[in-house]
């Protein structure tokens, strides 16, 4: 497969210039989703063509994504809200995917963002598929809505703006496992087409 790991909030350009996206003192929202990246790159690299998005306006990354036949397109982002208590994992698919599709690859992703929690000692949180349809999930959207051709996903694996999610999340070790559940997500949802 072709993936592109999309780092958003990373490289824009113009006004977003400096955009790290959601934050809780120093630690910024691109921080995180960096190491998340370095993580499926790693772990995928040598099985599936694994590109890093990390410079330009979403929409000139979705343009290059299709234009070379890229399979999958994650735009990583870590969620973030006023309410401390916000408490789960999002995975945002386009409402015009195809039955079986986006939503199914979401799906696999919110299954393999709980075992990750589990694996925490976390074993109330949920995580889940979202249609990211309406003025209630616009912002979603937006980062995938220019593909044609890949399959994407908008991941928001949990809240910064939660003490109990950056105790629980919001360290290396706990992201690299992230990023190489988000690998074999993808990988589960492929075998399945």
């Amino acid at each position: 497969m072709r993936i592109v790991i999309s780092v958003d909030h990373m490289g824009r350009l113009g006004r977003r210039s400096g955009d790290r996206g959601a934050a809780h003192g120093s630690l910024y929202e691109v921080d995180l989703t960096w190491r998340i990246a370095e993580a499926f790159y790693q772990a995928g690299r040598n099985i599936h063509d694994v590109i890093v998005a990390s410079h330009g306006d979403y929409g000139d990354r979705h343009r290059w994504s299709n234009a070379n036949d890229v399979d999958v397109y994650l735009a990583l982002h870590i969620n973030a809200s006023s309410n401390e208590r916000a408490d789960y994992g999002a995975f945002f698919y386009h409402p015009n995917t195809k039955p079986g599709n986006g939503d199914r690859l979401a799906e696999i992703m919110a299954v393999e963002m709980m075992k990750v929690a589990r694996s925490r000692r976390y074993p109330d949180f949920k995580a889940k598929a979202i249609r990211a349809a309406g003025d209630a999930w616009k912002n979603p959207r937006y980062v995938i809505g220019g593909l044609k051709n890949p399959v994407g996903i908008c991941c928001e694996p949990f809240f910064i703006s939660s003490p109990v999610h950056r105790r629980a999340f919001c360290n290396t070790p706990t992201l690299i496992d992230i990023g190489r559940a988000y690998l074999s997500a993808v990988e589960e949802w492929e075998r399945a087409k």
